[in-house]
C-alpha cells in the first residue's frame, strides 16, 4: 500500500486523489472588469495609501434597511462598520462578494445537487456523483426546513449578509465578480436559505461531506450497475483520504497569565488548512457602533458570515481538528433474499428509498435527466464502502452527528457577540454547536481554556466494550478504524446511540461530559486528543473514547509543540524565564525546528559516520500502477556512497527553513523508512512525553538508517539533485508558477508550522496542474515540494499593556484573483516570516487604509 496514506500529516498519492485536484482550465478576466475590482477593495497597482486626512466615504448603493462603511488595509483587509450587527454583516456579505463571490456561487451549487446540471458532468462524473450524493445526504432540504424554525438572530443574520453579497453583485453584475466564475450562468443572486444549507453542509465536513464519493455509487447488488468510471474511489485504494478530514491540521496556543511576560493572556492561531478551494480563510475586522456595540477581528471560512477565529478586546480563541469521531458506520445483516432489508435483534427492517433526479448538461450545453434510486436506514445512507461495498449480504451505512446541527450559527453568532470570556464559554454550554473542533482560548486576565466540545456520538458500555472486543478482533472494524471511521455491528440494537439529559441532540455527549481544562500557564492542541494539553495536568477520566483516546501516542508535530510552550526546546524560544513576549511567540510560531531532527539527527550521523564502505540499495520504482502493479524503474540497484549526506547532516541545523540545506536529505531519510519505525524503543504510556525514543537499531537484515540515508541519496540522484539543496529551491508556492520559497514542513517530521500539498475538497475553482509524485514513498515531484495546503491564517495575540495587540498572516491572500497582487502579497511575506501589525483603533485604520472608504446601503 502507498505510503501516503500511512503517516499523519502527509497528503495523499495522486493516484488516490487525482479526481479532487481537476485541471487547469482556461479563463480570462476583462481588463475593464478587473480595474474596477481593484479599485473597489482599494488595491491599486502603485500601492498609494491614504494620506491619514479623514477620507469622505463613497456611497454604493441605495437603500435604508443596511448601512455599512469598508475600509481596506494591508492585505487588503476589510475593516467593516455600522450601526448595528445587521448593517455590519451586509457589509461583510458585500466585502466577501468582492474578494469570493465565485467560492459561494460554487458551494450554493454543490450543496443544491445541481453542479452537473450547469457544468458538465465532470472528470470521471465527478460533478454527477456530487450531485447525487449531496441530494441523498438531504443537508439542502433539511436546512430549508430548519430554516423556517431558526431564531430571529439567525434569520437576520444570513438574511443582511445576503442582502450584502446580492448588492455586491448587482453593482458589478455577474460579469464583473472578482475571480474565476465571472461570467457563468450559475453566478445569481442568493437567498438567505443559500448560505444557511451551505453552512449547515460545512459542519458535515469530518462526516457526510466526506462519505460523498462513497454515497453516490452505493447501489443493491440487483441494481442496474453504475458504470465504474463515476466511482470517485480507486478500486485497490484505502479510505483514509475520505473518511478523514483531508488535511486540515492545526496548532492552537493560548497562554496564560503565569507564562505570558506581560501578565495577560496570549494567544497563537495557526489552522493548517488547503490554500485553495472552499476551505479557505476570510480576513475582516467588524465593528459595531450603535446601541449593542462590539468589536471583533479574525477571520472567517469563505462564504461565512461572522468570525470563526478570531479576538475582541476581552478574550481570543482559535479551533484545530478535533481527533473524536463525528459519525459512526454500521455494517448491516441483510435480510436473505432481499438486499434492502436489514436484521437488528432479529427483526427485519426495510430500508427507505428516495428517487433522484438530477440535470447534467453535455458538451453542446444540452441538458438531460439521470436518475437514481439512493438508499438509507434508521442510521443514515448507505455508503459503497471500499473493500465491503453492498452484498446480498451485507451493506455499510452511517449515522451523522452533526446532520441535525441548527445551532451551529447560533453557537457562533453567541461567540461572536460575547461580552467576556464567560460569556464567551457559556456560549459552548448552552448551544453545543461547535461541529468538528476542539477550541483553545484565552481570557484578557490570563485564564487559559482548551475544551472539545465537538458533537459526538453517545454510545453504551456494552456498545463500547463490544466494539473494542471487534477492534482486537474483526479485520474491517480495524481496517475502517485506521481510516478513521468507527464501525459498529448493525444488527445488534445496543450500538444505537443513547439518549441522555443535557445532550444538544437525542444520541449525543452532553456537555457535562466532554473534555476542558482551564490552566494559568497554557493550554494547547496539535490535532492529538484531548488527554494532553499540557505537560503538568493530563485530562484524564470517564471520556468517551469516541472523543478521542487516552494513554496514546502523541504525534511527533504536538511533542514540537510541547517543547516549545514547556520550555524544553534547545532554542529557549520563551525565553530563559519561559515566559513569552509577543515577538517570541511569534518567532516561536515559524521557528520550524523539527522534532524528529532534534532527537535523532546527531545519531543518525554517528551512525552514518561509522559507515566503513558504500552502502547497498535496491532499485528505485516509480508509482505503481493500476491493480498495484510495479512502477517502471527509475534508478538502478547500486552501491551508493553516504560520505556526502554525512557532512550535511552533521552541518544542518534540525530546521526547515527555506535557505536550509540538510531538510531536503532528513525528509527523504524518513520517508524512505515506510512502514518500519525510526525510533527504538516504542510509546510507553507512562511516559507519554519521552517516549517513542531513541535510533533504530541494526538487525539481522541490515541497518535501516543507513539504508534509508542511501535511498534518500539514490532518490535525489535520481531527479538530479544534490545532497546540498536548499529547501527554498524545492519547496515553493505551488498555486503559481515560479512561487515563492515557503517554510516548513510535514507534521510527521515533528514541524509546528506545517505546510504541504492537499486536496481541493468540493469546489470547483481551477488550479494549477501540479505533477505526481516520483516514487509512492515520497513527496517529491519532478516540481519539487509545492504548497498548497498547511499554515493558512495565523493569528499572535498578546493582552498585555491593555491589548490587545494583533499579528496576522494569511499566507495566501484575501483573493482568488490569480491576476492581482493580493494573490501573492501575503505568500511572499509569509516566505520571510513577516507579519501584519493590525489594530482596532478606527484613527490608525483611517491612517493605514489603502484607499478611500466605501460606504454601501441597501
Amino acid at each position: 500500500m502507498a505510503n501516503h496514506t500511512q503517516r499523519s500529516d502527509r497528503p495523499e498519492s495522486p493516484r488516490s486523489r487525482r479526481l479532487s485536484e481537476g485541471l487547469v482550465r482556461g479563463r480570462t478576466l476583462l481588463a475593464a472588469g478587473l480595474a474596477a475590482a481593484m479599485a473597489i477593495t482599494g488595491c491599486t497597482n502603485d500601492g498609494d495609501t491614504n494620506d491619514g486626512d479623514t477620507a469622505k466615504a463613497t456611497v454604493i448603493g441605495t437603500g435604508d434597511a443596511y448601512s455599512a462603511t469598508i475600509t481596506r488595509t494591508q492585505g487588503g483587509v476589510p475593516h467593516i462598520s455600522g450601526e448595528t450587527l445587521d448593517d455590519v454583516t451586509f457589509g461583510q456579505g458585500y466585502a466577501s462578494g468582492q474578494d469570493h463571490a465565485c467560492s459561494l456561487a460554487d458551494q450554493v451549487l454543490k450543496v443544491r445537487g445541481r453542479k452537473a446540471e450547469f457544468m458538465g458532468p465532470g472528470e470521471a462524473d465527478e460533478n454527477i456523483n456530487s450531485d447525487f450524493a449531496w441530494r441523498s445526504i438531504g443537508i439542502g432540504d433539511i436546512a430549508d426546513a430548519d430554516f423556517e424554525k431558526a431564531s430571529d438572530d439567525v434569520k437576520d443574520l444570513m438574511a443582511s449578509f445576503v442582502a450584502g453579497w446580492n448588492a455586491q453583485l448587482k453593482e458589478v453584475g455577474a460579469d464583473g465578480v472578482t475571480g474565476w466564475c465571472a461570467g457563468e450562468p450559475w453566478v445569481v443572486p442568493l437567498d438567505p436559505k443559500d448560505v444557511y444549507a451551505y453552512a449547515r453542509a460545512v459542519a458535515l465536513n469530518a462526516s457526510g461531506a466526506r462519505l460523498t464519493g462513497f454515497i453516490a455509487t452505493a447501489q443493491p447488488p440487483n441494481a442496474a450497475p453504475i458504470d465504474a468510471s463515476s466511482t470517485s474511489v480507486e478500486e485497490g485504494g484505502t479510505t483514509t483520504s475520505v473518511v478523514a478530514p483531508e488535511e486540515q491540521g492545526s496548532n492552537g496556543w493560548a497562554i496564560g497569565s503565569k507564562n505570558s511576560e506581560g501578565g495577560g493572556g496570549m494567544l497563537l492561531a495557526n489552522p493548517h488548512f488547503p490554500w485553495q478551494g472552499e476551505l479557505r480563510f476570510w480576513e475582516n475586522h467588524l465593528t459595531v457602533t450603535g446601541d449593542q456595540p462590539s468589536d471583533i477581528y479574525g477571520a472567517q471560512l469563505l462564504g461565512l458570515p461572522g468570525v470563526g477565529i478570531g479576538t475582541t478586546d476581552e478574550f481570543a480563541w482559535t479551533h484545530t481538528v478535533s481527533a473524536g469521531n463525528r459519525f459512526t458506520a454500521y455494517k448491516l445483516a441483510l435480510a436473505p433474499g432481499d438486499p434492502t432489508s436489514y436484521v437488528i435483534d432479529g427483526q427485519t427492517e426495510k430500508m427507505t428509498s428516495k428517487d433522484i433526479t438530477v440535470k447534467v448538461a453535455d458538451d453542446s450545453g444540452k441538458v438531460t435527466d439521470q436518475k437514481r434510486t439512493m438508499w438509507s436506514t434508521e442510521f443514515g445512507p448507505v455508503i459503497d464502502f471500499p473493500g465491503v461495498g453492498w452484498t446480498g449480504d451485507t451493506a455499510i451505512t452511517y449515522r451523522d452527528a452533526n446532520i441535525d446541527n441548527d445551532e451551529f450559527l447560533e453557537q457562533y453568532r453567541a461567540m461572536d457577540t460575547a461580552g467576556s470570556f464567560d460569556e464567551f464559554v457559556e456560549a459552548h454550554k448552552k448551544y453545543q454547536g461547535v461541529p468538528l473542533f476542539n477550541t483553545v482560548a484565552v481570557s484578557k486576565d490570563g485564564r487559559a481554556w482548551y475544551a472539545d466540545t465537538s458533537a459526538t456520538p453517545r454510545l453504551s458500555e456494552e456498545a463500547l466494550a463490544a466494539y473494542q472486543q471487534a477492534l482486537d478482533g474483526d479485520f474491517i472494524t480495524s481496517a475502517a478504524a485506521d481510516s478513521g471511521a468507527v464501525l459498529l455491528d448493525g444488527s445488534k440494537g445496543y450500538n444505537r446511540w443513547e439518549d441522555v439529559d443535557g445532550a444538544r441532540d437525542p444520541g449525543l455527549e452532553p456537555y457535562s461530559e466532554m473534555p476542558m481544562l482551564e490552566r494559568d500557564d497554557y493550554v494547547f492542541n496539535a490535532n492529538d486528543s484531548f488527554w494532553l494539553a499540557n505537560r503538568n495536568k493530563l485530562i484524564e477520566g470517564d471520556y468517551s473514547p469516541l472523543h478521542g483516546r487516552q494513554d496514546t501516542e502523541r504525534s511527533a508535530r504536538t511533542l514540537q509543540n510541547l517543547a516549545v510552550l514547556d520550555g524544553a526546546d534547545t532554542k529557549r524560544l520563551a525565553g530563559d524565564d519561559n515566559k513569552f513576549s509577543l515577538d517570541e511567540l511569534q518567532a516561536a510560531a515559524l521557528d520550524d525546528q523539527a522534532y524528529t531532527a532534534a532527537q535523532l539527527r546527531q545519531d543518525v550521523v554517528g551512525r552514518c559516520e561509522a559507515v566503513g564502505g558504500p552502502v547497498k540499495v535496491d532499485a528505485l520504482l516509480g508509482p505503481a500502477g493500476e491493480d498495484d502493479k510495479p512502477g517502471d524503474e527509475i534508478a538502478p540497484a547500486g552501491d551508493i556512497d553516504l560520505a556526502d549526506v554525512c557532512r550535511v547532516l552533521d552541518e544542518w541545523d534540525g530546521h526547515f527553513d527555506p535557505d536550509s540545506v540538510g531538510a531536503v536529505v532528513w525528509r527523504e531519510f524518513l520517508a524512505a523508512f515506510g512502514d518500519v519505525s525510526i525510533w527504538a524503543n516504542e510509546f510507553d504510556p507512562a511516559k507519554p512525553l519521552e517516549t517513542p525514543n531513541g535510533l533504530v537499531k541494526a538487525g539481522p537484515d541490515g541497518d535501516p538508517v543507513l539504508t534509508s540515508l542511501a535511498k534518500a541519496v539514490q532518490l535525489m540522484d535520481s531527479q538530479q539533485l544534490k545532497v546540498n539543496v536548499t529547501l527554498g529551491e524545492l519547496q515553493r508556492d505551488g498555486r503559481v508558477d515560479d512561487g515563492a520559497s515557503i517554510p516548513g514542513g510535514f507534521g510527521s517530521e515533528g514541524i509546528t508550522n506545517v505546510v504541504g500539498r492537499g486536496g481541493l475538497g468540493g469546489t470547483s475553482e481551477p488550479v494549477r496542474e501540479l505533477p505526481d509524485w516520483v516514487t509512492d514513498d515520497t513527496d517529491l515531484t519532478t516540481d519539487g515540494y509545492p504548497v498548497t495546503n498547511g499554515s493558512s491564517f495565523i493569528m499572535s495575540v498578546d493582552f498585555a499593556k491593555g491589548g490587545p495587540q494583533i499579528r496576522t498572516i494569511l499566507t495566501y491572500g484575501q483573493t482568488d484573483d490569480q491576476t492581482s497582487p493580493l494573490f501573492t502579497e501575503q505568500t511572499e511575506m509569509f516566505a520571510k516570516k513577516q507579519w501584519k501589525d493590525v489594530s482596532l483603533d478606527p484613527t490608525v485604520i483611517a491612517d493605514q487604509a489603502l484607499s478611500d472608504p466605501i460606504t454601501v446601503k441597501g
